[in-house]
């Protein structure tokens, strides 16, 4: 009887020995352990040149981008808020954050070493970005400062011919304008670059002109530029070859090209006689640099 007794004072032990231990955790529905970490809410904070960049720039909304290590803990579009932006984030943790305003799509996301931020289809947005940022999710810290800065340059090409001549243009309708060796992507963490090439149909309401915006270029890529002249959606000639210019993209950056669109030494087939001659075509191509 003694031998019972102690035997059911053990078990009665035991068992609240194992209630007490289940208070120290969480446990969900089915019964299993939560292994969730402890989640810190932070503030992400932006200096005033970003501030008055997303005015500027009718900038609305941000991709904000959170790793720990290699791996994303946080990573959502937000809207900007007037630079007051809430995210979660694992406690106590080595983490680092980026943001981006603009960008075409960012693949890969899930790790730093693979995450790239592509511009938008033809490149036709400026790309905002910070640097990667470095900090502690303790309980002293609350708010992460960054800082956007314009991360393309642009090129553009435009016709030498006055607005008479071009209206005049009988020969074509439109120009497919291919920009070869655009830079349109970009890895953060690893500061690699992805180049191709971009397309932009252009007619006489839009003055014959073109533009891409590209991220800087690699020391040993140029880019360049071919014509396409279109009738009613079919070619009708195209340059003989890329035209003799070397775009190197810097950030802030515009490279304007100035061709003479009407001048058949350029082309694989000369163009029928327009209305009214140019009087611009002796004057080639020439290419200006201003900031932004």
């Amino acid at each position: 009887m003694k031998h019972l007794i102690s035997l059911l004072f053990l078990s009665a032990l035991i068992l609240i020995s194992s209630c007490s231990g289940q208070d120290d955790n969480e446990w969900d529905y089915n019964g299993q352990q939560d292994t969730q970490p402890t989640k810190k809410s932070m503030s992400i904070g932006f200096s005033q040149a970003s501030l008055l960049t997303f005015a500027e720039n009718n900038i609305t909304e941000l991709g904000i981008y959170v790793y720990l290590n290699d791996s994303l803990v946080y990573g959502k579009n937000l809207p900007v808020n007037n630079g007051e932006l809430q995210i979660e984030v694992p406690l106590g943790e080595n983490l680092k954050t980026f943001a981006v305003a603009n960008a075409g799509e960012v693949l890969d996301a899930d790790s730093l070493t693979k995450v790239a931020v592509y511009q938008d289809e033809n490149c036709q947005k400026e790309i905002f970005m910070s640097e990667i940022k470095s900090f502690v999710s303790d309980k002293s810290v609350n708010e992460v400062t960054l800082e956007l800065k314009r991360m393309v340059g642009q090129a553009l090409l435009q016709p030498t011919e006055t607005s008479a001549e071009l209206s005049a243009i009988t020969a074509f309708d439109a120009l497919d304008v291919v920009f070869n060796n655009v830079v349109i992507g970009y890895k953060p963490g690893t500061g690699e670059y992805i180049t191709g090439n971009a397309t932009v149909n252009t007619r006489l309401a839009d003055g014959y002109k073109a533009s891409v915006y590209s991220y800087p270029s690699p020391a040993d890529i140029l880019g360049n530029i071919e014509v396409i002249y279109l009738k009613e959606n079919n070619e009708v000639t195209r340059t003989l070859r890329p035209l003799d210019v070397s775009l190197a993209y810097v950030a802030s950056k515009r490279i304007v090209v100035n061709m003479p669109i009407l001048d058949s030494d350029y082309l694989e087939n000369p163009l029928p006689t327009t209305r009214l001659k140019s009087v611009n075509t002796s004057r080639g191509i020439s290419v200006q640099e201003y900031q932004f």
